[in-house]
């Protein structure tokens, strides 16, 4: 059987790099401005011995996102590629039922993708580069635009898994493009009823007025 890797590597791997994303392993990078970055990661998971099963997610990591999550050693992180774990926004990719291990399975098995002897992987394959070139690539590219993820984080659309409230969202996406003054707006509607919430706002400050 053709492992998950040797599959990435001939059938994934030549359309994402024409797409412009940077192969790592089990990850291809997508990168935008000002260090911002939008991710698909694979998962295999060793559920069941005649058949290769993963999943694949999909994460949008602005850089001041990298930044917060990191501020206690970022002088350290700060170079580290981007990973999925430090998500504004992520997504799966849910295969359609003939490449699916189950297709009557409820999340998270229904975004298993499988092959194996029922499923070919060129067939599974095809199904996956489809949707990348359809769908995941677009979107990938449209979430790299800020102005864009910030209209969705407020939008919360089914689909999207949303890892900060709107108003943190709004913050981290114009820390570093806006002056100092110009974000006390932002940071008066920020949600206060996290425990980090003060230490959210100094840092935001802070952030700002070093990179003038």
């Amino acid at each position: 059987m053709v492992s998950q890797s040797t599959w990435r590597r001939r059938y994934v791997a030549p359309v994402a790099q024409a797409a412009g994303l940077v192969p790592d392993g089990k990850v291809f990078r997508l990168t935008g401005e000002r260090g911002d970055c939008a991710l698909i990661e694979f998962h295999p998971h060793r559920i069941d011995p005649k058949m290769e099963v993963f999943f694949a997610r999909v994460s949008v990591v602005p850089f001041p996102q990298r930044a917060w999550a990191y501020r206690q050693h970022w002088d350290q992180a700060k170079d580290l590629p981007a990973t999925s774990g430090e998500a504004m926004l992520h997504w799966d990719l849910i295969p359609p039922e003939t490449v699916a291990w189950d297709p009557a399975a409820d999340m998270p098995a229904r975004g298993y993708w499988a092959y194996g002897p029922r499923t070919d992987p060129g067939a599974c394959a095809e199904e996956f580069v489809r949707m990348l070139r359809e769908d995941t690539f677009p979107q990938m590219r449209r979430l790299l635009d800020r102005e864009e993820l910030t209209a969705e984080m407020k939008r919360r659309s089914p689909g999207f898994h949303h890892r900060r409230p709107p108003g943190w969202a709004e913050v981290l996406l114009n820390v570093d493009r806006l002056e100092p003054a110009a974000l006390e707006p932002l940071l008066a509607r920020v949600e206060t009823d996290f425990p980090v919430a003060d230490e959210f706002i100094t840092w935001a400050r802070d952030y700002a007025a070093a990179r003038r």
